[in-house]
């Protein structure tokens, strides 16, 4: 009977976890769906075709940007930021805000650090990032870099304020807000409860967050970015944190193309491997972070008790 009960009971553990994924999974397809009926109705609107986003580069005139990045947002609410929180809701009722750690104020302390922490790792990013090109892809692969590339570029072409303000809240509010409920707020603090090992549900959201932009030549500075913002949640046990530590890391990318667009072109152009002594010492300062932001969690729990 021991084995029996033992086997029910851990099917009771899962069961709730694989309802959650499943619903969530659902969710996000019904809202692509949901989108693109959503996005096709814009589309009459404008008398722009949505097969011509295909076509977006640098030279795309401004109402076809604008129009894109309409689209773009549309999406990103609809497959990440409603279906998050209609599971949120589902599964933890009212108290789903509770849940979601949206509760509480954000420390300034963890704020100012993640940021710092954030910073400090740009170098060994872009090491790992350069590395992560010199690995061979499969050609469908290339092609989804290629078109993701040219989009991007599309999209950072920003020649007034108005189109910076709507490019910030299109690729760094509307993402850090969809993609944090989900991938830290849901699935990383499901993986905890069923997993020994809090690390182990760090980079396993962290894994699923890089995949699921389908950018593989950027797959292992998004998991370091991952594994990051998955740190500072379960460091802070605050999701605003990992939020707008995330807004940070889009924003300020977005500000910089705005800025000095040309000169960052040329810099990316360049195959080279980055400086391996900064990118070293980019490492070393972000274990150095990561070990005393974990210990000063440790000291805020201890104060807390």
């Amino acid at each position: 009977m021991e084995p029996q009960t033992l086997s029910t009971a851990t099917r009771s553990v899962r069961m709730p976890l694989l309802m959650i994924l499943a619903f969530l999974f659902i969710g996000m397809i019904v809202g692509t769906l949901l989108a693109s009926l959503v996005n096709l109705l814009i589309s009459e609107i404008w008398g722009i075709p949505i097969s011509s986003m295909v076509n977006i580069n640098a030279d795309t005139p401004f109402g076809e940007r604008q129009f894109f990045r309409t689209l773009n947002l549309v999406s990103h609410v609809l497959t990440f930021t409603l279906p998050g929180l209609a599971t949120a809701y589902l599964f933890y009722k009212r108290k789903w805000w509770e849940k979601l750690a949206l509760n509480i104020q954000p420390q300034g302390f963890f704020i100012v650090a993640g940021i710092v922490w954030l910073m400090v790792s740009f170098p060994f990013a872009q090491w790992s990032y350069w590395f992560n090109q010199q690995l061979p892809l499969p050609s469908w692969a290339t092609s989804l870099e290629g078109q993701a590339e040219a989009m991007i570029a599309g999209l950072l072409n920003m020649e007034s304020i108005g189109e910076l303000i709507f490019s910030l809240l299109v690729m760094a509010v509307a993402p850090a807000v969809g993609e944090e409920i989900i991938f830290r707020g849901i699935l990383q603090k499901e993986f905890e409860g069923r997993m020994r090992n809090p690390h182990v549900a760090i980079w396993a959201a962290a894994v699923i967050f890089s995949g699921f932009h389908m950018q593989f030549e950027g797959f292992l500075p998004r998991l370091i970015l991952g594994a990051l913002l998955g740190y500072l949640f379960y460091w802070s046990r605050n999701l605003w944190i990992p939020i707008i530590v995330h807004l940070f890391y889009n924003g300020i990318q977005i500000i910089a193309y705005y800025s000095y667009g040309a000169a960052l072109d040329e810099m990316a152009a360049e195959s080279e491997m980055p400086n391996l002594f900064l990118s070293l010492g980019s490492l070393v300062l972000f274990i150095i972070g990561g070990w005393y932001l974990a210990k000063h969690s440790k000291t805020l729990e201890e104060k807390i008790v």
